[in-house]
């Protein structure tokens, strides 16, 4: 592969949202992508990986729902990763998003799948008692929350504890119209569908991401959440007001991004006590980096450079090389021909180049995740990506890229 100058720093500090800054072209540092592994594409509009292990074994497992396929899948992950992933389908309608939580204390995992379009709800699929029956799918029972139902496109979901008080809830978000980001609350009976109560916590435009992270360091967890539409648009978190008024609206703070279209994004860990940074992909414009400074945030900015796909997906922090140096590790949409995933490696620091993890294959990546799936000592990369060359669904579907360092 061609080796191009990476010219200059690329982090500015700014005190207006992105100036003009002259868009560099990526030094990219290897002549071959990463080694990839496809563990289904078998389906239609793969759109997103959540992680959870299923079975206890150990190993992590994943869900994914298919848009256009209208399934969701949960896949089993073999003692070799490079064997077929048994899975689980469960029908879904328009799914947005799909995880798995034991939301009935039986030590199974349940599924919940968030659906767009016009099915529009959330849906809980009982997993069987019996563990020996959990990959066949007539043993599984779905059933749809009434509150949910043609409410609103359902977008993003996670679940949290969130009154301490009959296992997990389901913290959600959608996008418009009637966009919203709040919780269903379990009843005493979690199997009681049409007991689970909708509380809105904020109007929203297009929920992407929900963390749950103390950012104002009162013991109790708040809402971080980036929204890329309308007139509440931006990365903001929302505070959880504790117990006696967790039922009502909580108060939201804007962090930044109010002019741009922030997408999934990334929390990089610091010691305890210190709130965490933050790395934002804004679609069009390129990435955002909040740092703490005293009582307000600092923000860094740098363009996508030329080589890479057009439009930011997600971002992330790890060290893949293992150098003792902090990676940005980033997908993309809008890359055809062009790398949609990659890593800049030493982000802050003297900016070596960009490792490009994908290759020109592939077109629409959804966030990533990093796991060691092939347990030799270093992170992997695992994503899903949904849309062909030819503008189709059939994308490259449930992927890992292997991490060559080891």
């Amino acid at each position: 592969m061609k080796m191009i100058l990476f010219i200059g720093l690329l982090f500015v500090q700014v005190l207006v949202f992105f100036p003009s800054i002259a868009q560099q072209e990526a030094n990219f540092l290897n002549e071959e992508p990463w080694k990839r592994h496809t563990i289904d594409d078998s389906s239609l509009g793969a759109d997103g990986t959540k992680i959870a292990d299923v079975n206890g074994d150990g190993k992590m497992d994943l869900v994914v729902g298919w848009e256009e396929g209208a399934v969701s899948r949960l896949y089993i992950q073999p003692d070799n990763p490079n064997k077929p992933w048994p899975f689980l389908e469960v029908s879904s309608p328009d799914v947005e998003d799909a995880f798995a939580v034991d939301l009935d204390g039986d030590k199974q995992m349940d599924l919940v799948t968030l659906s767009e379009g016009s099915h529009q709800r959330v849906t809980i699929h009982w997993a069987p008692d019996n563990p020996a029956d959990y990959l066949n799918p007539k043993a599984w029972k779905a059933e749809d929350i009434p509150a949910t139902i043609g409410k609103t496109r359902w977008m993003f979901g996670r679940a949290v504890d969130m009154d301490g008080k009959n296992g997990p809830d389901l913290v959600v978000g959608s996008k418009d119209p009637n966009g919203t980001i709040g919780w269903l609350q379990a009843p005493e009976d979690p199997r009681e569908v049409s007991k689970w109560v909708y509380h809105e916590i904020s109007a929203a435009g297009w929920i992407m991401s929900i963390e749950w992270v103390d950012m104002n360091g009162d013991g109790i967890e708040d809402l971080l959440i980036t929204d890329r539409k309308g007139e509440l648009r931006g990365l903001r978190w929302l505070e959880n007001p504790g117990k006696p008024g967790i039922e009502k609206r909580w108060k939201s703070h804007l962090i930044g991004m109010e002019d741009g279209e922030p997408m999934f994004l990334g929390v990089i860990g610091k010691g305890a006590g210190e709130l965490p940074d933050l790395v934002v992909p804004d679609l069009l414009k390129g990435w955002v980096l909040f740092q703490r400074q005293g009582d307000r945030w600092e923000e860094k900015s740098m363009p996508y450079a030329e080589g890479l796909g057009t439009r930011g997906k997600s971002a992330l922090v790890a060290d893949v090389d293992q150098d003792g140096k902090m990676d940005l590790i980033a997908s993309f949409e809008g890359a055809l021909g062009k790398s949609g995933v990659v890593a800049l490696m030493d982000y802050q620091g003297s900016f070596p180049g960009v490792l490009d993890i994908s290759g020109p294959e592939g077109v629409k990546y959804d966030f990533v995740s990093l796991l060691d799936l092939d347990g030799d000592g270093d992170l992997d990369v695992v994503t899903s990506e949904e849309t062909a060359e030819d503008g189709s669904k059939r994308g490259l579907g449930v992927v890992w890229y292997e991490n060559p360092f080891k």
